[in-house]
């Protein structure tokens, strides 16, 4: 982890959260003079489960999983990319950190406390509408991440982590390769083997290509059949 000065105006660049588009000129110059910049190397962790939640981040570069702890295992949660929001559900209402973030790829993460964050919301109704938005949009995917990786069967709940992964995370056919076989299982509520087993099928019923740097995605029709019938 390493600290950077304030050398680019993050909350201005291209591809910025839509709620900073609706704050006043002063607003966005204190949250500029406040942020923290941070770099991240692979395999980080951001923020660690049952530690105080005080930032809101923004993701300026690169990816990150959210997974939340247990005793003797763990579930994936959702995966971050660049210029997404993250903290949100914390404002108000959580002190303590629900999840662990951590870095899949080095990252770039611009760091600014809460306490602004909720002076901004109770002070500019537009602002908060867009907060909203956004944390009710994650908060909707999370339920649907976790209701299918529960009440599917192995093949369906495979078929929807690339589905999601593909449209949500990477806007593309292709899931790189840091996106481990681990991870696959924890996101789909399986064991490794499973995962393996399954894409192997899908790799060989040609839904799927396997390669050694990634997975290609290539019959989306196939693959949704096989969510909606798993």
């Amino acid at each position: 982890m390493t600290f950077r000065d304030n050398e680019y105006i993050d909350i201005k660049c291209k591809g910025r959260s839509k709620c900073f588009d609706v704050l006043t000129s002063e607003d966005l110059e204190e949250l500029e003079k406040t942020k923290i910049i941070v770099n991240y190397k692979k395999g980080e962790v951001l923020a660690k489960q049952g530690s105080a939640n005080t930032n809101i981040l923004f993701l300026k570069k690169g990816y990150v999983k959210f997974y939340k702890e247990f005793t003797s295992t763990r579930t994936l949660v959702s995966i971050e990319k660049k210029c997404n929001l993250i903290g949100l559900d914390g404002l108000f209402v959580n002190t303590i950190m629900q999840h662990t973030l951590e870095a899949l790829t080095d990252c770039i993460v611009c760091s600014f406390d809460n306490s602004l964050f909720e002076k901004l919301i109770n002070k500019n109704s537009k602002f908060a509408a867009e907060t909203i938005k956004n944390i009710n949009k994650k908060g909707v995917s999370n339920f649907n991440n976790m209701a299918n990786s529960s009440s599917k069967q192995l093949t369906g709940r495979i078929a929807w982590s690339l589905l999601i992964l593909s449209t949500d995370v990477f806007d593309s056919n292709e899931i790189m390769s840091f996106i481990t076989r681990k991870d696959l299982a924890e996101f789909s509520n399986m064991s490794v083997m499973s995962v393996g087993r399954v894409l192997r099928e899908f790799n060989e019923e040609k839904v799927i290509e396997l390669k050694k740097d990634r997975i290609c995605i290539l019959d989306k029709n196939k693959l949704m059949v096989a969510y909606k019938n798993g």
